[in-house]
């Protein structure tokens, strides 16, 4: 008797996409069962460890919390969702790629297609694994401190960033569980399961999820021709992020992923968009520009982030010390929000406080008054900061807009800040033409500036900030 599909894979159900598919371990019978072969370890392996459990305990949002009340949603479960997206994607793109690799590189074998939407799929879930508490805002303000580890395919020296935690973790700390993994999700054996001998290299994934973008002519050219996926003008990353984020915000964005990933295909010059579906890119990067307006930069969360500018590197030397995570790792893993607002909590109702003229050593839990305060007016949703004017301005490239901004005013002792918010809307045709190329109907290659004239290079929020 045929035994049911469902053995091989758990649903999990999410508000963006439906339901997703996680692909759980089967026992050397189930797998001869049904078709599959032997496996020590599947996604939901991956999906226990101590590394990704974490992410649990990281919001998405970080001080936006503070302002939207619903947005309480995690770097987990955005995580599964870019990995639910990687995998739509991949799939989509796997008869274009499959045509084209062998005209660019003839002496390279064909991955089977269970090898590249599991590779895809792997980096979308792992490439937020190296995120701290308040995630960017922890790569702004403690992890720029360090130097990145040493990368010979990178030129010049670069500041170490959660995506450089998350190469490693990959690497040093996840790597035996990716190379076990034999398959991706579905029923379909001839279609999931990976080929004899093959297996994820987690070098591939690491590859994938660094940031900038890495060239690395060792890697497969399949890999390299996907690279845009996890790096390029529209990623399975934001593809999620915005959907999920406007979701959780209240705030009402329509994009038409589907007809986005229609229109997309890989040719012989990388990642290529029809013209038809520009439509659908050029309403994505509008609908990610009005929710870095009206939920990353609005006015509270950003006089939130100057409260948290004050205090923020002092708790978390006082938690984990003044190392870099990259050279702790063991330690960082238990270094999350419940541990830092738990502290902060305690902070506010003065224990491990001392007075602003003594010192602290780094790791000793302690903050000063000074610290202890400032934390108090966050968790209590207090800021200390009121905006009291604002510009908003779009701009291309090297036409910022100084004499705007200048009317502003400038910093001026501790009682006036000016803050300047600002998102790269459209990615400058430079960069973007490493990632995507858009074809016209012609076969011409359309400028993406020209292709989404109406969505501007950067779009700024400048306001002057009054200390309360």
């Amino acid at each position: 008797m045929a035994r049911h599909p469902f053995a091989a894979v758990n649903l999990i159900s999410d508000p963006i996409h439906g339901y997703l598919e996680l692909t759980k371990r089967l026992s050397r019978d189930e797998s001869a069962a049904a078709g599959l072969p032997d496996e020590d370890v599947a996604e939901d392996d991956l999906l226990d460890t101590a590394w990704l459990q974490r992410l649990r305990r990281i919001s998405q949002l970080q001080s936006a919390r503070w302002v939207f009340p619903t947005a309480e949603h995690s770097r987990f479960t955005h995580g599964l969702g870019v990995m639910h997206e990687a995998g739509l994607w991949t799939r989509a793109l796997l008869p274009s790629l499959l045509t084209a690799l062998p005209s660019l590189d003839p002496d390279e074998p064909l991955p089977s297609e269970g090898l590249v939407v599991e590779t895809l799929r792997v980096a979308g879930l792992l490439h937020d694994v190296g995120h701290g508490p308040f995630a960017h805002f922890f790569d702004d303000r403690v992890l720029a401190a360090f130097p990145a580890p040493h990368d010979a395919r990178r030129a010049g020296k670069k500041q170490l960033s959660h995506e450089d935690l998350s190469q490693l973790i990959i690497e040093r700390e996840l790597g035996p569980i990716i190379r076990g993994l034999r398959r991706a999700p579905g029923a379909t054996p001839e279609r999931d399961a990976f080929g004899e001998a093959e297996q994820i290299d987690p070098r591939w994934v690491s590859f994938l999820v660094a940031k900038p973008a890495l060239a690395d002519p060792t890697m497969p050219r399949w890999v390299r021709l996907l690279q845009p996926l996890l790096s390029g003008v529209f990623t399975v990353d934001n593809l999620d992020y915005v959907r999920r984020d406007a979701f959780f915000t209240g705030v009402r964005v329509g994009i038409d992923v589907e007809r986005l990933r229609r229109y997309a295909y890989v040719s012989d010059r990388g990642l290529t968009l029809y013209e038809p579906g520009v439509t659908a890119l050029e309403g994505f990067l509008g609908a990610r520009m009005l929710l870095y307006q009206a939920v990353y930069f609005h006015r509270t969360v950003r006089a939130i982030d100057l409260d948290l500018a004050e205090v923020f590197q002092p708790a978390i030397a006082a938690l984990f010390g003044d190392d870099s995570p990259a050279d702790r790792l063991a330690d960082y893993v238990d270094l999350d929000e419940y541990a830092l607002l738990h502290q902060a909590a305690r902070w506010a109702r003065g224990e491990d406080v001392v007075a602003n003229d003594k010192r602290t050593e780094p790791g000793d839990g302690r903050v000063t008054r000074a610290v202890a305060d400032g934390w108090r007016g966050i968790l209590l949703r207090r800021p200390g900061w009121r905006a009291e004017a604002e510009l908003r301005a779009s701009y291309e490239n090297g036409a910022f807009p100084d004499a705007d901004v200048a009317a502003l005013g400038a910093d001026a002792s501790r009682d006036v800040a000016i803050d300047l918010a600002m998102v790269d809307a459209r990615m400058g045709d430079e960069a973007a033409s490493r990632s995507l190329v858009v074809e016209g109907r012609d076969g011409s290659v359309i400028p993406l500036s020209r292709a989404v004239a109406r969505v501007p290079g950067w779009a700024l929020i400048a306001r002057r900030y009054r200390r309360v």
